[in-house]
């Protein structure tokens, strides 16, 4: 019989019909015991059993066989079978209860106390509800922990800060500290990079900046000019640090050494951002570009175009989203890179008599009693009054003159949650924006006072300097708590002011405190320190202040002050209650 051109090679002609009834029936009917699963008899070249079985027809190895006959020579799990057929009958709605009854164990080892110091099951599932509800909160992506109450009280410089000095021989430029806590990291014009120890503040390490000069073989040593940007991992594994020499470091925080440098960006590397629970890295430069990159795979991911003028300041938390500023654009953009889509909001507010005379009169009735309530949370902080009596004043003074103040510049971007987040310009006015809104949904005018029209120690007479123009104090940084009403601001005034989001339906924020901090704040890093135990303690802050004599961008004004990091611990009032919101 010729052979079948449709058989796979190996299978003759020959092949014998099997009936349509199993393996294990045929050998049934002639009475052969049959075979358990995965157990079956090695089938031998020219063996009697094979000949007895095929009744004079050999069958070899190339031979294809009965499904029936795979399953039995192979032998077949019945644990995972079931288990397989389980998961594929598995409804939708049977896989989101199995996953969430996984979530809470997890949740629960994590939560479980030593039984020595607690004996009270109570306690565990108050601790349980808390980390449940707080990651449900996060997961809606809206600010849910009202803190700023708790951290409303003077600000004692003797006990509350430390000074990280003896590091950098420029002005510092930025800062960050790890989110466990445990490390700063702080950069500065002189292209170094040093990694500091928050408790004692010992300098840890120190990557020296390189010479300008040939700076191709030095790729791998550090930064060859400034360092304007810095960001930690949120696993605390990785530092990235961006520079004027448009390269982006990667360095790793457990072995203190150089892993990778990036060099995709063509002009100065101004802001960097890692998202939260994920290592990939969000970068913006002057060349008008953001950059995706994964960092565990030291990999480039994308390229996100739009902005029609340099990008000062990258923000972002745990979707996969980022916010930016546009600088002399005057907008800000939403990049949603899931959906390859991104959100255009228009700034450049205008502050003039208008503005000032509503913003003195306080508004609606949810904002006069929001002002209310923090004059009385306040009373008991002198600094803070003064300074909020001095606003107060210049305020009037400005509404009696003809002048006004534009926005020229969105310079810095800091996000309260996924959809509302602050920025600050040269206006020196303090922006509330909702993706609800293209236009601002607050703004706070003149948050940090207007700069003397006469240097320190000149003598001029009166009529010259009334000819000279007035100039607010732009805002030079932000840093915020993620989810929860509280952010910092910084600019050249000597004062780190902390602000409140104001409760209820109202949108806007109010200042709750003041912490001296002399020359120009080029960076702002705070982190929440996670006690031992319990979830629901009050957590302290930990701020970290990056000062320089000079801005961080360039020389055209000088303070003085010390090139130094300033670190403040501020512990949580045990007297405020944590309020969390409805």
């Amino acid at each position: 019989m010729p052979k079948d051109r449709f058989l796979a090679q190996g299978v003759t002609g020959s092949k014998r019909q099997r009936s349509g009834k199993p393996a294990a029936a045929r050998k049934q009917a002639k009475g052969q015991p049959s075979q358990r699963p995965g157990h079956s008899k090695r089938r031998r070249h020219g063996g009697s059993d094979d000949d007895e079985e095929g009744g004079g027809h050999g069958e070899s190895e190339n031979e294809i066989g009965d499904i029936n006959d795979l399953e039995h020579r192979y032998g077949t799990d019945e644990n995972e079978a079931s288990s397989e057929e389980d998961e594929f009958l598995e409804t939708a709605a049977d896989k989101r209860l199995r996953l969430a009854k996984s979530y809470i164990n997890k949740v629960k080892a994590a939560t479980e106390l030593d039984a020595d110091e607690y004996d009270a099951a109570q306690i565990d599932r108050d601790l349980i509800a808390e980390r449940l509800t707080t990651d449900a909160r996060e997961r809606s992506g809206k600010w849910s922990r009202r803190i700023a109450s708790q951290f409303a009280y003077p600000v004692d410089e003797s006990s509350m800060m430390r000074v990280l000095k003896n590091g950098h021989r420029l002005p510092v430029t930025c800062v960050a500290i790890t989110p466990n806590g445990q490390f700063v990291y702080s950069g500065s014009k002189d292209g170094s990079l040093i990694k500091w120890h928050r408790e004692s503040g010992r300098k840890l390490k120190m990557f020296v900046g390189q010479k300008k000069s040939n700076p191709a073989p030095n790729h791998r040593l550090g930064h060859c000019d400034h360092i304007l940007s810095i960001a930690v991992s949120s696993d605390s594994r990785y530092v990235a640090t961006g520079g004027r020499d448009r390269r982006i470091h990667i360095w790793s925080v457990d072995e203190d050494r150089h892993l990778i440098a990036f060099h995709q960006h063509k002009d100065s590397v101004t802001g960097l951002v890692f998202r939260r629970g994920i290592n990939h890295l969000y970068s913006c430069s002057a060349d008008r570009m953001v950059k995706l990159w994964n960092v565990d795979e030291l990999a480039y991911m994308d390229t996100l175009f739009g902005h029609q003028d340099i990008i000062l300041s990258i923000d972002a938390l745990q979707r996969e989203q980022a916010v930016t500023t546009g600088s002399r654009d005057k907008t800000l953009r939403l990049w949603k890179i899931a959906d390859e889509a991104q959100l255009v909001f228009r700034g450049g507010s205008t502050t003039d008599q208008n503005r000032i005379t509503k913003a003195l009169s306080e508004g609606k009735q949810d904002a006069i009693e929001a002002v209310a309530e923090v004059k009385s949370l306040i009373s008991q902080n002198p600094q803070t009054v003064q300074q909020a009596s001095e606003y107060r004043d210049m305020l009037r003074r400005l509404a009696s003159e003809e002048s006004g103040f534009a926005e020229e510049s969105v310079d810095v971007v800091a996000m309260i949650d996924e959809e509302t987040y602050v920025t600050g310009g040269d206006s020196g006015a303090l922006c509330l924006w909702s993706v609800q809104k293209k236009k601002p949904v607050f703004i706070h005018h003149i948050a940090h006072g207007i700069q003397p029209t006469l240097p320190a120690g000149a003598e001029e007479e009166e009529e010259d300097a009334a000819k000279l123009p007035t100039r607010t104090r732009w805002i030079t940084a932000l840093a915020a708590v993620p989810f929860t009403d509280m952010f910092f601001s910084g600019s050249s005034d000597g004062v780190v002011r902390m602000w409140r989001m104001r409760p209820g339906k109202a949108p806007g924020f109010d200042m709750v405190n003041t912490i001296s901090v002399a020359g120009f704040v080029n960076g702002l890093s705070a982190r929440e320190l996670s006690p031992e135990g319990s979830l629901a303690q009050r957590k302290d802050i930990v701020l970290a202040v990056a000062v320089g004599q000079e801005h961080r961008l360039g020389r055209w004004a000088k303070e003085k002050a010390r090139n130094v990091v300033k670190l403040f611990h501020l512990p949580a009032n045990p007297q405020k209650q944590q309020v969390p919101v409805e």
